[in-house]
């Protein structure tokens, strides 16, 4: 295959910006020099990577299952790049709102500490659940699993019991704790994210509550909140989420049984930097007890 290092840069653009002309400005090339290296990368899978329409571009299911190779190969490069001008790069840690907490500033110390570069963080909402690393804009991401792509890895950090948001002053707010069967006929709100197996997590169905009033739609764990406490609906969430986004209004009830949510560590499968080796060898030297590394 006659496969180039600028056609596999032009697909991670076009699928970050969502089109070729946005893609073209981030590269600092013309929207034909793009297109041109995207047919060529097309032209070497013998099948189109993206479908283009008025809106933009978008991945097909060859596209979006290659993008993450496509990006570790991207960063590699730009690693490559700056080593050999005497820089050492950043790293970019990609995190979502729900997994925020103690563990995950350890983590983080632990990442800088193995790396010995800076790191940045970035926050992402409900539409990418992989916080980043799909689309190649983290290094590293802090995940809440779980998650349908088979092309990251991911490390268990800390575990977390699942509990039901729901407005203060409904009678569901008095109880201890909640099973499902004191669940049925009410309105969800749950997440809009791209990811069914990650959405479907957080909804009713995971529980075997079938019997719904209905479900409302949020993007980011905020929203969900203020929908909550305006008494629109109830979401499943994790536990701890009362201690970072502590929201009037809201009271956080329990799950009976030992349902539990996880916070992870995830990387793309096909990033093999040496700089990413060094940290997961030291994360996985510190692995809390009962949360074993991935393989």
């Amino acid at each position: 295959m006659d496969i180039t290092l600028p056609a596999v840069r032009a697909f991670v653009a076009v699928a970050r910006a969502g089109s070729f002309r946005g893609a073209a400005a981030a590269l600092g090339v013309s929207q034909p020099t793009v297109s041109a290296a995207v047919r060529r990368l097309e032209a070497a899978a013998g099948r189109p990577l993206l479908v283009r329409d008025h809106d933009g571009a978008r991945l097909t299911e060859l596209g979006a299952g290659v993008l993450a190779h496509a990006a570790a190969v991207t960063a590699a490069a730009d690693e490559f790049e700056a080593l050999l001008a005497g820089d050492a790069p950043g790293l970019t840690v990609g995190f979502m709102g729900e997994a925020a907490g103690t563990r995950t500033s350890t983590l983080l110390g632990t990442v800088r500490r193995a790396s010995g570069r800076d790191v940045r963080l970035r926050r992402f909402d409900f539409d990418d659940p992989s916080c980043g690393l799909l689309a190649g804009t983290s290094d590293l991401a802090v995940v809440w699993p779980p998650l349908t792509d088979d092309a990251l890895e991911l490390m268990v950090v800390s575990a977390d019991r699942r509990a039901v948001a729901v407005p203060a002053g409904d009678p569901l707010s008095r109880a201890s704790v909640l099973g499902p069967a004191d669940l049925g006929g009410r309105v969800w709100v749950v997440p809009r994210s791209p990811d069914p197996v990650w959405r479907d997590f957080r909804g009713p169905g995971s529980l075997g509550v079938t019997d719904i009033a209905g479900e409302i739609g949020s993007g980011a764990i905020e929203e969900t909140l203020e929908l909550v406490a305006s008494g629109q609906g109830i979401a499943l969430l994790s536990q701890s989420t009362d201690e970072h986004y502590a929201r009037t209004g809201v009271v956080f009830v329990p799950l009976s049984g030992d349902r539990r949510c996880t916070v992870a560590l995830a990387w793309r499968r096909a990033d093999t930097r040496p700089v990413l080796s060094r940290i997961l060898a030291e994360l996985r030297r510190h692995a809390p007890a009962g949360h074993p590394p991935a393989p």
